[in-house]
């Protein structure tokens, strides 16, 4: 049996170990591989992320998109799982969160709901190449992305967080696509 603990130590590690200059490298191609998709060029919503420091970084892409005229929406967490996403509109729609990361001002940011969305930009810890993410554990993923209806799901993570197989449960969502610094599964 695959013990999803031991996974994500073992990825987070493993993209922990890259040095900045390669996360900031390879999060440009990244990026640059996500602009190339027909999902991304057809998008009109997208739902991305704030990245961590070790995280895969949307952020080029989100600004390209923003540039495009694509609305862009950021995740909110709140206890229990539960996540809503807003689409901020300039600076002055952010505020700081938790482990220092940039979040929507809900207060002025927009409400959007998850059948807008056209595409969303999945973070995550692990995945393999048969479309599998593994996440923090949180849920809030699993619970939230049942709710986009209309939207394709595409993962974005370094090549260094790729395990051979994933270990999954039943609720565990399947990615259409999975966006790394070397290429689209």
């Amino acid at each position: 049996m695959i013990d999803k603990k031991q996974q994500r130590k073992q990825a987070i590690e493993a993209r922990r170990a890259l040095s900045e200059e390669e996360r900031a490298c390879f999060s440009l191609q990244i990026s640059a591989n996500i602009a190339g998709l027909e999902v991304f060029k057809k998008a009109r919503t997208i739902l991305a992320y704030a990245a961590t420091w070790d995280e895969a970084d949307p952020s080029a892409v989100c600004a390209l998109a923003q540039k495009l005229g694509k609305t862009v929406a950021y995740p909110v967490s709140y206890k229990g799982g539960v996540m809503d996403c807003y689409a901020p509109e300039g600076p002055k729609d952010w505020k700081d969160g938790i482990l220092g990361l940039r979040v929507p001002d809900t207060s002025k940011a927009r409400l959007v709901q998850p059948g807008e969305f056209d595409l969303v930009l999945v973070p995550c810890v692990a995945f393999d190449e048969e479309l599998r993410r593994l996440g923090h554990g949180g849920g809030y993923y699993d619970r939230y992305l049942p709710k986009c209806v209309n939207a394709s799901f595409v993962l974005v993570g370094f090549e260094a967080q790729k395990l051979p197989q994933i270990a999954v449960d039943e609720h565990d969502i399947l990615m259409n696509a999975i966006a790394t610094e070397k290429k689209i599964y």
